[in-house]
């Protein structure tokens, strides 16, 4: 391929300028020679491609991340999004899996350092994304629970739901998220200064965040990891000799967390 002043174009160069044309306006001068010279539409249509790719990002990252959106604002989350994508082209055909590492790129990003806790809530917000793409399940019914020994129980290994998942933060991101809901059942917190442990659950279709507590979470981490529930109770009691088992147990059967004994 030649460029209009009869100079060769490999197809890797013009390959690469046209991504990078499409990432930054002022790169289409690169690439221009290359195209038609004759049409004097180029510059407008591959402001066009640039429009759409921008477009698709934020709609990918807005999908993904609403309550980060609301958070910061339309405008800021539109430069957000922009500056993701370049810094982290997508290398997936499915843009469901596109934000995997925003939380990261909003920890290291300069503008978000006044948002501490931005990260985080990004963080919880791809677990709830990624819950709702999850597998299904069979889940442990109240009658096979009801009719397991107390020894038989201590001994089981039981699967958590592949939806299921928790995220530890020094900030309340649980109530942030749950705020941000279209049902809301709680406010704002007033404070930032409170750490929070997350739940995600998936007990219908819908996935969800509910508050959690580091004994939880300890007892949680002990079944995913392979271990008998007499673990989970250990790890539980170890963080909090306050934990309250039964009242767990049923939690989780409420939040279709515990999938049938292995």
């Amino acid at each position: 391929m030649r460029s209009r002043v009869g100079r060769p174009v490999s197809l890797e160069r013009l390959q690469a300028d046209f991504a990078a044309a499409l990432w930054d306006a002022d790169a289409a001068s690169s690439l221009l020679p290359a195209l038609d010279p004759g049409d004097v539409r180029s510059a407008h249509r591959l402001g066009l491609y640039r429009g759409n790719l921008h477009g698709a990002w934020n709609s990918a990252l807005a999908n993904a991340y609403p309550v980060v959106r609301e958070l910061v604002g339309e405008g800021f989350f539109a430069a957000l999004a922009r500056a993701y994508g370049r810094a982290h082209p997508s290398a997936s055909g499915d843009l469901n899996e596109f934000g995997m590492q925003f939380s990261a790129f909003v920890h290291a990003y300069a503008r978000t350092q006044a948002l501490p806790y931005l990260s985080d809530v990004a963080a919880l917000e791809w677990r709830v994304h990624r819950a709702h793409y999850a597998a299904d399940a069979p889940l442990l019914a109240r009658e096979r629970m009801a009719v397991i020994s107390p020894h038989d129980l201590l001994v089981a290994r039981f699967g958590l739901h592949p939806a299921c998942t928790w995220l530890q933060s020094p900030y309340p991101i649980a109530t942030i998220w749950r705020a941000h809901q279209s049902d809301a059942d709680v406010a704002l917190p007033l404070t930032l200064d409170r750490a929070e442990c997350a739940l995600v659950v998936r007990p219908q279709w819908r996935a969800e965040v509910v508050e959690s507590s580091t004994a939880e979470i300890a007892a949680l981490a002990q079944l995913r990891a392979g271990g008998a529930m007499d673990d989970a109770i250990g790890a539980a009691f170890d963080a909090d000799a306050k934990f309250d088992f039964a009242r767990t147990l049923v939690r989780w059967l409420d939040l279709s967390v515990l999938t049938e004994i292995r």
